[in-house]
């Protein structure tokens, strides 16, 4: 990387740090279902938390130095999410379908089997179609018999970027943050690959009912 990337990133980087803690921490944070997550890990079933891209701004913040692993794209945006992560304490894995997936695929599956470490994946990233399940996700799951944990925020006063494709948003000031963990979702170890549309769809059910869940407790 060259010399002047390293000084754009490194301002990206801690710019992006100081305003994710200003905008989180003048928020009242409640988190609801993570109850769940401990009966996991107390059995030592390894977890994939799945999320939409959109969500991302707060699960930076939510999960910073967990030691979870963030799945995070080789494109130019997802380097500067990629170093907003280290800065963050993360370690994340580069890759996504269209570049490094299968180099990212295995580096996921060593992740969860021999290190033990849970790992964070936007399931219509890196570039949608939005709400969209990938492959991978699934396949991940079945690979390494980790359960796949949906993950969502809601803000009570949020700003949405409706010019993206992933529709991003951000919470405002001075709101109140409900951060959820959704209904385990497990892949059958024996699923084959004419089941994944009907397993993606199951999960991508389990991100909306969850978000929709937030939302409905807020009011």
């Amino acid at each position: 990387m060259a010399f002047q990337q390293k000084i754009k990133y490194f301002i990206i980087r801690k710019a992006a740090k100081i305003l994710i803690h200003l905008m989180v921490i003048t928020c009242r944070l409640q988190i609801k279902g993570a109850e769940q997550v401990e009966q996991y890990r107390s059995r030592q079933i390894p977890i994939i938390y799945a999320y939409w891209h959109r969500h991302i701004f707060v699960t930076i913040y939510r999960f910073k130095h967990s030691g979870a692993r963030p799945l995070i794209s080789l494109s130019e945006d997802g380097e500067i999410v990629a170093q907003i992560a280290l800065e963050f304490g993360m370690n994340p894995v580069r890759g996504s379908s269209s570049r490094g997936g299968a180099r990212a695929f295995f580096q996921m599956v060593n992740t969860i089997k021999e290190d033990h470490a849970e790992v964070l994946i936007t399931a219509d990233g890196p570039k949608g179609p939005l709400r969209q399940i990938k492959d991978g996700t699934i396949r991940l799951a079945q690979k390494t018999g980790a359960v796949i944990i949906p993950i969502a925020w809601h803000a009570g006063s949020v700003k949405v970027f409706e010019k993206t494709w992933d529709k991003f948003k951000i919470p405002k000031p001075f709101c109140t943050i409900t951060y959820g963990y959704g209904t385990p979702f497990i892949v059958p170890p024996d699923a084959r690959k004419d089941d994944y549309d009907r397993l993606k769809e199951t999960l991508k059910q389990a991100i909306d009912n969850l978000e929709t869940e937030l939302e409905s407790s807020s009011l």
